[in-house]
């Protein structure tokens, strides 16, 4: 987000919080719907569309009038009118998608470090990170066309299925990395790579810090810290042997990663039951 993007966003939120339960989540649903559908549009514009809305809702509120009065029980259609009028802006998409194949090398710098004598597969790298930034793109779209729609009545079940859908959609990108070689490969042992660990690892807590919404970032933070861990003791030469060679040694580190992951998807699942209620 540019900084006026970020000004308007932290208004929206502050205002937000005046809202009656239910004119709160009609409105909630009616920002979620537009921030998913205009990803073509320019996101400042949006937002101050947003903030325009929240502002005459709370005036209707304060006069005694709900937000599905003042606003209209098709919030759908009400939206898509203002979507439609403002233009594509596609220098917006290109930030975008530039940003989340950024944060997506970011944080597989660290994981494609993680043993020594494993290179670093810069067309792998590149090729997962194409999928992911699509994959993300499906998911913000599905979320927009479904915030209207009636859900199935499958009650708990619902995020089971939905929990499911979204492990089967990111897995192909994780297999990728695991089975997809290229010839575009360079070995990173030693200090070198305990340096280059260090550095990205100290980047990554710079921007995790400087983000918003820290709520959104934070299933990645047990994996990638993990596999920092992992990258460095795997290349101090006095732990090598026993960590990589030894059984003890490997079922230590995988033990690791499976709780790193075990972490990852408890806090997805408690990130989607959160923005859901």
């Amino acid at each position: 987000m540019t900084t006026k993007t970020s000004r308007l966003a932290d208004e929206n939120n502050t205002l937000r919080e005046q809202l009656t339960p239910d004119n709160k989540k009609y409105y909630e649903d009616l920002l979620l719907y537009m921030r998913t559908r205009a990803v073509l549009k320019d996101s400042a514009v949006i937002e101050q569309e947003l903030l325009t809305i929240l502002t005459d809702i709370i005036a209707a509120q304060q006069d005694g009038v709900a937000a599905v009065d003042y606003f209209g029980k098709q919030p759908q259609e009400t939206a898509d009118d203002i979507l439609a009028e403002i233009p594509n802006h596609w220098v917006n998409m290109v930030k975008m998608v530039g940003a989340v194949l950024a944060g997506y090398f970011l944080i597989t710098a660290i994981p494609s470090l993680t043993l020594p004598s494993t290179p670093v597969d810069i067309g792998t790298l590149l090729l997962t990170g194409v999928y992911f930034t699509l994959a993300a793109l499906g998911i913000v779209t599905y979320v927009g066309r479904t915030t209207y729609q009636k859900q199935h009545q499958w009650g708990r079940w619902g995020w089971v299925v939905r929990w499911l859908a979204a492990c089967v959609l990111i897995a192909p990108g994780f297999l990728l990395t695991f089975f997809l070689k290229t010839p575009w490969r360079i070995y990173l042992p030693g200090l070198i790579g305990i340096v280059l660990i260090s550095i990205l690892l100290i980047a990554l807590a710079v921007v995790f810090w400087r983000q918003d919404d820290k709520i959104m970032w934070a299933p990645f933070v047990p994996i990638v810290v993990m596999m920092a861990l992992i990258g460095i003791v795997t290349r101090v030469p006095a732990w090598q042997t026993f960590l990589l060679k030894t059984t003890p040694g490997r079922i230590g580190l995988a033990g690791g990663l499976v709780v790193a992951l075990l972490l990852f998807y408890g806090l997805i699942w408690r990130m989607l039951r959160r923005a859901k209620d």
